[in-house]
């Protein structure tokens, strides 16, 4: 798990100094209402320019993490300012090894939007998009279980019935539910792409190109809710086997 500054990771200086402070804000190092180090102080640690060190905290202002004011220094903000839905903010907890709570709200937030997704692009894809979900199916059933192909299939086929809903809100969502997917296999969930989860997949693309909004709503409901539980198991099994190891 990388919490601390990497200068071979990639990105830029500022990018860098960003995550690593950022993580520090989400893992509670930094808590609301602190203040962070000085200019002079972050340079000093990471090695970098004045200019790399207010860019990165611009970044993080950005992601509403922290708010600078003169004389005062910068702060971090409450946490219902910050922008979690921010694929880094996201990517910061998960680096923290997220509780429970998080994981909970990550599959909620997923289990409001997709499954109503699913119902829309039941109702307007077009050919092409309905070829796009399938060539994405078939990814999913044919490719290795677990294997980073099979993964991402998995990404496209989401990603691929987002689009189909033809809005555009929607379709800006789907950064954040790409994350969101490629956090649950980033930390080793690779069971939750099993047999069953196959053939629930395959039940939202029948509906879908059936033109069965209504089935196709309790498809993608149903897969969420078996991934959340098959997430949930493999969290158990890692932490269980963390606690007996030597």
């Amino acid at each position: 798990m990388r919490t601390e500054f990497d200068r071979k990771s990639e990105g830029s200086l500022s990018e860098l100094v960003a995550g690593t402070i950022g993580r520090r804000i989400v893992s509670g190092t930094y808590d609301p209402g602190d203040t962070l180090p000085t200019e002079p102080q972050i340079q000093a640690e990471f090695g970098v320019s004045r200019t790399a060190v207010r860019e990165a905290i611009r970044m993080l202002s950005a992601k509403g993490l922290t708010v600078s004011r003169p004389k005062i220094g910068t702060r971090v903000r409450p946490r219902v300012d910050w922008a979690m839905l921010d694929p880094e903010v996201l990517r910061w907890h998960v680096d923290q090894n997220p509780g429970d709570d998080f994981i909970h709200a990550l599959f909620e937030m997923r289990e409001i939007i997709e499954p109503a997704a699913a119902a829309r692009a039941a109702e307007r894809a077009t050919d092409e998009e309905l070829a796009a979900i399938g060539a994405a199916m078939d990814g999913i059933q044919n490719e290795v279980r677990g294997s980073p192909e099979q993964i991402k299939a998995d990404i496209a086929f989401h990603m691929a019935l987002l689009e189909a809903c033809q809005n555009p809100m929607l379709r800006s969502v789907g950064a954040m539910i790409q994350s969101a997917l490629e956090i649950t296999f980033s930390l080793g969930w690779r069971t939750v792409m099993g047999d069953d989860a196959v053939l629930q997949h395959r039940a939202v693309y029948d509906a879908v190109r059936q033109r069965n909004g209504e089935e196709a709503f309790l498809a993608m409901r149903r897969l969420l809710r078996n991934s959340k539980g098959n997430v949930f198991d493999a969290i158990w099994i890692t932490r269980n086997e963390g606690e007996t190891s030597p």
